[in-house]
């Protein structure tokens, strides 16, 4: 049950508000922020770089479980890219920890808006 908790929560996806602009480097901002505020279990800033529609997806109790699962692998020390798909416009990161790593999975909209996030055990 609490792996299915942890999995669960560690592959969560949400739609995020982006940065601005449709390359990777708005991409990795956007994913470097969203990881940084669910490391922190700050559901209100995860919430406020939500997509409106998106937004209730995305509850207090999902961040924290997504944190524990984080906070579990020490210090956080970046993104590094790992790949990307134009055809997608989806990108690919490895966010590596002091004590393991996670891929970042962050997905921009025709308008540079992050249309999926999602953070995946490795």
């Amino acid at each position: 049950m609490r792996i299915a908790r942890t999995l669960a929560a560690a592959t969560f996806a949400v739609a995020l508000a982006a940065c601005g602009g449709g390359g990777s480097g708005a991409a990795q901002s956007t994913a470097d922020t969203i990881t940084k505020a669910v490391i922190a279990n700050d559901a209100g800033t995860v919430q406020n770089n939500l997509d409106d529609a998106l937004k209730p997806t995305v509850t207090k109790t999902s961040v924290a479980a997504l944190s524990d699962a984080m906070q579990k692998l020490g210090t956080y020390e970046g993104l590094t890219l790992l790949s990307s798909d134009a055809a997608k416009n989806e990108f690919t990161y490895r966010a590596d920890f002091t004590k393991g790593t996670m891929n970042v999975v962050i997905r921009l909209d025709s308008n540079g808006k992050a249309a999926a996030y999602k953070a995946i055990p490795t």
